[in-house]
This record gives C-alpha cells, sequence and structure tokens, in this order.
C-alpha cells in the first residue's frame, strides 16, 4: 500500500501519488491511459485554462457527461483553484438542468456532447444556460488518440497564458474548510437540494476509507453516474486516496463490464442488491465477473443473505456499508471478517471519527434496542445545503449531529440496524410499519428477487402495506404464499395486505427504486378501485 502524508485539500493525494510514482497508472477511459504523471499535467492545464476564463475561488463549474478522464480531469482542476464542481446526469431532462442551471448558477459548464443521440450543448441552452458558458467536449470516438474538439483546445490553449506565480496564487488561498463540491440529491421530496460538501468532509472521508479498506482499493472499475457521491468518494476518492488506478466506462452494461473486468483486473467493487442482480443476470458468471476482486461493499438497501451467498465464493472481502450525500457517502462499515449474517441483517459499525446516535428528533438519545432516528456527527458531514440556510438549519440538531432522516436501531454488539426512512414509516390501525423491515422479510424468501414495500390508504386501518414483488425468472410464487411465508415471521399488522408481481421496477438517475413513483402508482390503483 502507498504511503501518503497528512493530506488537506482533494488535490494532495494526486499530487502525493505523481512525486511518489509518476509513472503508475492513474485512469484509464476508452483508448485513453493516463499515468499519475499524465494526469497531474492534464489537471494543472485544466487549472490554467479556467483561471484564464476567469473562475475563481468560490466559483461553481459544472461538468455533463457519463464517467471518463474528462471527467475526473475537470473535478480535480476545478478543486485544485478552489472552485466548487457540481455534475448534471445526461438522464436527466429540461426541467431538471434548468433546475440545476439556475441554482448553481455556473460559471463554465463541461458537457460532453453530442452523446447517445442527444445534443447537451442546445439542451443546456434550452434550460437557460448561456452558451458562452457551455465547453463542448467530443465524447470518445475510438480513435487511436483522444480528440476532445476545437473548443476545448481552445480551452486550454487560453491557459497556457496563465504565468506561474498567478497559478501558484490560485491555488495557496484554498483552505480545508472551502466548499469543494456540490451534490444534488436525488429529489424524491421536492427540488433536490444541493449538498456542500468541504475538502475537509472529502479529505477526511477518503482518509478514514484508505484505512480499512487497504490493499483492496488498488483499481476499480466506475460506471456509475459521476453526479452521485457513490462514484465521487466511494470509488473515486478512495481509490485516489491509494493511489490506485481509475477504469471509466460510460455506461452500466453488465456484459460489456465483464469484459472489461476480464481485461483490467480491478480489485474493488462498490456494488448495491440492485447491482448483484443484474450480475446474475448477465450472461458472464459471477466468478468471472469478480475474478480479481478483492473487495466488495455494498449498500443502498439491504443485501439478503443469499444473495451474499452467491457472491462470497469468489474470496473477495466483503462489508456491508451505510452513508448518505450528506457524509460524502460511506460512514459504517461491518467489520472484516463479519459474518455473512451481521453483513445481510446490519451496516456495521461507524468509521472512527464519527459520532452515530440513535435518538429522538429533538437529540433525546435512545437505549440500545430501541428504534431511532440515525444521527450523525463527525468530520464527514456537509457544511450545509447551497443557497437554503433554513433547510440547513433543519438538517442539524442543536448540538451539531446530522439528522439523516433514516430509522435504526443499536444491537448489543455495537452494530447499527437500518429500519427505514423516517418519512417511509407509516401507521396501520396505529402502529408503526416500517416498510424496510417487511422487505427484509421477503427477500429471504427462495423466490424472490427484490421487494419493496408502499403503503397505500384504507377504510378501516388508515393505511395498510402494498408489496411490489420482482420474483426469479423461473418462480412461481402468488399472494397467498406470502401471506404464509410472512405469518410466522413477522406481526399480522405488518403483512402487506395486496401484492403485485413485476418484471422491472422503476428506478431513479442514482439506480434506486423510485419508491415515489410506485407510491403514486398504488394510490391511482386505489383511487380506482
Amino acid at each position: 500500500m502507498t504511503v501518503f502524508g497528512s493530506e488537506r485539500l482533494i488535490i494532495d493525494f494526486l499530487f502525493a501519488r505523481r512525486d511518489a510514482a509518476p509513472d503508475a497508472e492513474a485512469a484509464v477511459g476508452g483508448v485513453e491511459r493516463l499515468s499519475y504523471r499524465d494526469l497531474a499535467d492534464l489537471v494543472d492545464a485544466i487549472a490554467r485554462g479556467l483561471i484564464a476564463r476567469g473562475v475563481k475561488r468560490g466559483d461553481r463549474v459544472g461538468l455533463l457527461g457519463p464517467p471518463s478522464t474528462d471527467f475526473w480531469a475537470v473535478y480535480l482542476a476545478t478543486t485544485s483553484i478552489g472552485a466548487i464542481w457540481h455534475g448534471l446526469n445526461p438522464r436527466y431532462q429540461r426541467t431538471e438542468y434548468a433546475y440545476i442551471v439556475d441554482n448553481a448558477d455556473p460559471a463554465l459548464i463541461f458537457a460532453v456532447s453530442p452523446f447517445e443521440d442527444r445534443d447537451y450543448v442546445a439542451e443546456l441552452v434550452a434550460a437557460g444556460a448561456d452558451r458562452d458558458v457551455v465547453i463542448p467536449i467530443l465524447p470518445e470516438a475510438g480513435d487511436a488518440v483522444r480528440k476532445r474538439g476545437a473548443a476545448w483546445d481552445a480551452f486550454i490553449e487560453a491557459g497556457r497564458a496563465i504565468d506561474a506565480d498567478r497559478f501558484d496564487r490560485a491555488r495557496a488561498v484554498v483552505e480545508p474548510e472551502d466548499i469543494a463540491v456540490i451534490v444534488y440529491t436525488s429529489g424524491t421530496t421536492g427540488n433536490p437540494k444541493g449538498a456542500m460538501l468541504s475538502h475537509r468532509a472529502i479529505v477526511s472521508a477518503a482518509q478514514a476509507n484508505r484505512a480499512w479498506m487497504g490493499d483492496g482499493l488498488e483499481s476499480a472499475i466506475c460506471a456509475a453516474p459521476m453526479n452521485h457521491v457513490g462514484a465521487l468518494n466511494n470509488i473515486c476518492m478512495n481509490v485516489l486516496a491509494y493511489g490506485g488506478l481509475l477504469i471509466f466506462h460510460p455506461r452500466v452494461d453488465m456484459e460489456a463490464l465483464a469484459e472489461l473486468s476480464k481485461r483490467e483486473q480491478p480489485s474493488y467493487l462498490v456494488a448495491s442488491p440492485t447491482g448483484f442482480m443484474m450480475m446474475f443476470q448477465a450472461t458472464a458468471s459471477v466468478a468471472e465477473r469478480l475474478r480479481s476482486t478483492r473487495l466488495i461493499v455494498f449498500g443502498g438497501a439491504a443485501t439478503p443473505k443469499a444473495m451474499l451467498e452467491k457472491i462470497a465464493p469468489g474470496g473477495a472481502v466483503l462489508s456491508s456499508v451505510y452513508g448518505q450525500t450528506e457524509t460524502c457517502g460511506i460512514v459504517t462499515r461491518t467489520d472484516i471478517g463479519a459474518s455473512l449474517e451481521v453483513m445481510a441483517d446490519t451496516i456495521g459499525k461507524p468509521l472512527p471519527g464519527a459520532v452515530t446516535r440513535i435518538a429522538t428528533p429533538d437529540g433525546t438519545e435512545c437505549p440500545r434496542g430501541q428504534v431511532g432516528e440515525i444521527q450523525i456527527s463527525g468530520p464527514y458531514n456537509m457544511s450545509g445545503y447551497f443557497r437554503m440556510p433554513e433547510q440547513t438549519a433543519e438538517a442539524f440538531t442543536h448540538d451539531g449531529f446530522l439528522h439523516t432522516g433514516d430509522l435504526g436501531v443499536e444491537r448489543e454488539d455495537g452494530n447499527f440496524v437500518f429500519v427505514g426512512r423516517l418519512k417511509e414509516m407509516f401507521k396501520s390501525g396505529g402502529y408503526n410499519v416500517y416498510p424496510a423491515e417487511v422487505e427484509q422479510v421477503l427477500s429471504t424468501h427462495p423466490d424472490i428477487e427484490i421487494a419493496v414495500v408502499v403503503p397505500q390508504l384504507h377504510p378501516m386501518f388508515q393505511e395498510v402495506g402494498h408489496a411490489y414483488i420482482r420474483a426469479h425468472a423461473a418462480a412461481k410464487v402468488s399472494t397467498e404464499d406470502l401471506k404464509a411465508f410472512l405469518r410466522d415471521r413477522i406481526a399480522n399488522y405488518k403483512i402487506p395486505k395486496t401484492f403485485s408481481f413485476e418484471t422491472e421496477l422503476p428506478a431513479l438517475p442514482n439506480g434506486k427504486i423510485d419508491r415515489k413513483a410506485l407510491k403514486a402508482r398504488i394510490a391511482r390503483t386505489t383511487a380506482a378501485a
């Protein structure tokens, strides 16, 4: 494992590795393979271009595009001069772009365009962006040499005029508490909020994860949306902190990713139950896909033990993790060597420095074994929501703990259990029902791939559960089968009253199940009945 000093800023990770092993590979994307020396040179060139365009400390710089070396270099360059990077997902539509462009008010937006039959420059302009602030980047074309287009070349050329003193001054003023990144939440309840993540928070999280993940961080494929904390921090920053190799791929295509894994032999994988299911359904065997993998961290939802039993034989170290955008990603993890039961049932223990408690909304701690809100304090927390002072104040308790909005319970062994979202809990006949608890039990049924429970109105009990079920392809499972399965496992008021069997479930841009869409669907069905 590469040994680093005490990094203060994001760019320190890059420079430490460049100085220690300049020829080591840093980033791969398509035909482009960059050493740490190459990446540092590209980052410097982009940073000079930003300064030439008048970008200064605190200005926002956006990037619309897929995971790529372009994204990574622009991100590092932007944050290196104290500007604030933010991402725009290629899956967004015009209204989503319009909101973020208006809220972030970026000084520049880099747009990989055209990409997948969409002209993103035209879409950004239509969404309210000034054409002069949009710099198009040509997508990877399979050429022998990476070409980014005339606009990019002109941008880089203008940066050559920036003298060394001006360049050094721009970087010298950056401080750890400066905001480095704005990550917009998925917006399941109204407009997205821009979580402001400081250099201090991102660097602290990367250092903490490097310490426990170790040599597993040698290399990783990043095909996740780069505007999401999972790609930014859980993958990219952790690998950079180690001094490893990032292998970028523009989309989640399990067959292509299997071939890429075979060729590049990545050691680290960040996964979720949905990702595991996609892997199981792909043509390539799971064993082949994970042949080189030494560390797999997974979260986003409870991962059934039966699913982990299919992954464990590959020999990789496994860990169940938990985190949020507002905590810079991973903030708890199960111990190395924990049993599959512990990994299936819990989200583990806090990272060093993170104080985690189960409490009432006013901050009163709950005794072990009692359900309450998961609240977190420590160096990994966001600085607040961009241009939203009221929401920022509401996000923290009076003593500085972050309201996660998640319900949990602390076990006697010190592991925490995720119970569900505070806003997802509903009352049925006066009893609290936590959808995550019901989903966890349903996921132990051998015929079920994934279960999502949402509330629906009921004339007698006010609300009852409806379960959306995605079963294995050859499974023959019915409502009666599932109700009988649940009767011996959970209280009767927790058992969903109705079930529907789906081949696909709607997803958000970050890959999580779109519960809002499912709630709306069952509400329409109930109203029509």
